[in-house]
Formats: structure tokens, C-alpha cells, sequence
């Protein structure tokens, strides 16, 4: 069963195949297999071992490699964290596609401090609420001089700083 929900994950998705690839990496590899329970990494090449244990720092994990080359994505063994770390994206870009974040049909809620820029060290949170109950929770961290982007993903039972967020809006 995981099977095809994942498949129809996959070939469902609300987001367009030209949208920018560290958004677009976010919400197939991390948002929505979360939000669907779906298995993390489900459809994509596993990264080397070798290079899960040089950027994994112990962490529990696994690596998979995305059809971009600048884009990988950590899926953590609890199932319910995955991080997507990106390498020479473009950060504008990838600030405007975070507004196309979604969870089943609501948008993500960015908090107000939430500031991506291409600047200078960068980040936001954005969260959003599941029809049966919890969150999906997004922490992004954006470091312009090294054009890296990290961003971890969770579904959580509680957060009291997804539920500020979302009262705010």
C-alpha cells in the first residue's frame, strides 16, 4: 500500500516540474511523504556509504541523491525527520518557491521572523496542520557565502511554536 501511495505521491504533486529544485525537493522528498506517511527517500538512488558517513556526523540516517546534483536529501531512520541540503541554488529563487509550501490544500505558514535573504546568514520556520492531527514543521537555515541551503523537515503530534505561528496568521 505504501507502495502506490507513494507512487501516486509522486505523480501528484501541487507543485509545477519547472518549479525551483530546492523547493520543489522540499515538497516531494520531505513534505508530503511526511504528510502521507510514505517512506523517506521512497523512488530515489541512495548516496554512497562513504558519503553518508563524511556529511552524516553520526546522525541516524540515510542519503539519497535527487535528479539535481545540488540537491540531496537525509532521511532520518525515526521516519518522521527528513533535511534536504542544497549546494549552488539560487536563494532568491528559492525564497519566492517557499510560498508554494503545501500541506493537503493549506499553504505554510511562514513566521514572522522568517528571512530568507541572499545577503547574508538567513532562515525562517513555516509550519502548517494536519487534517488528523499535528504538524508539519519546516526550519530553514541559509548560509549566501557558501550558496548552501538546509532545510529539515518533521511531522510532529505537537508544537507549540507551529500552533503560535499559525494563530498569528
Amino acid at each position: 500500500m505504501r507502495f502506490l501511495t507513494g507512487l501516486a505521491a509522486c505523480v501528484v504533486l501541487p507543485m509545477s516540474v519547472a518549479a525551483e529544485p530546492v523547493t520543489q525537493a522540499v515538497q516531494s522528498y520531505c513534505i508530503t511523504p511526511l504528510e502521507k506517511e510514505i517512506a523517506l527517500g521512497f523512488g530515489l538512488e541512495r548516496a554512497p556509504k562513504d558519503m553518508e558517513r563524511k556529511l552524516l556526523n553520526g546522525k541516524v540516517a540515510k542519503i539519497y541523491r535527487t535528479d539535481d546534483s545540488r540537491v540531496l536529501v537525509v532521511a532520518h531512520e525515526s521516519g518522521q525527520t527528513c533535511e534536504i541540503m542544497a549546494l549552488g541554488t539560487d536563494i532568491v529563487e528559492f525564497a519566492v518557491g517557499t510560498s508554494e509550501w503545501r500541506v493537503g490544500d493549506a499553504v505554510m505558514t511562514a513566521s514572522a521572523s522568517t528571512n530568507i535573504n541572499p545577503e547574508g546568514q538567513s532562515g525562517g520556520y513555516f509550519a502548517a496542520a494536519l487534517e488528523t492531527g499535528g504538524y508539519i514543521q519546516s526550519f530553514v537555515t541559509v548560509l549566501p557565502d557558501n550558496r548552501f541551503i538546509g532545510v529539515t523537515t518533521s511531522r510532529v503530534a505537537d508544537s507549540a511554536q507551529a500552533r503560535e505561528v499559525l494563530e498569528a496568521q
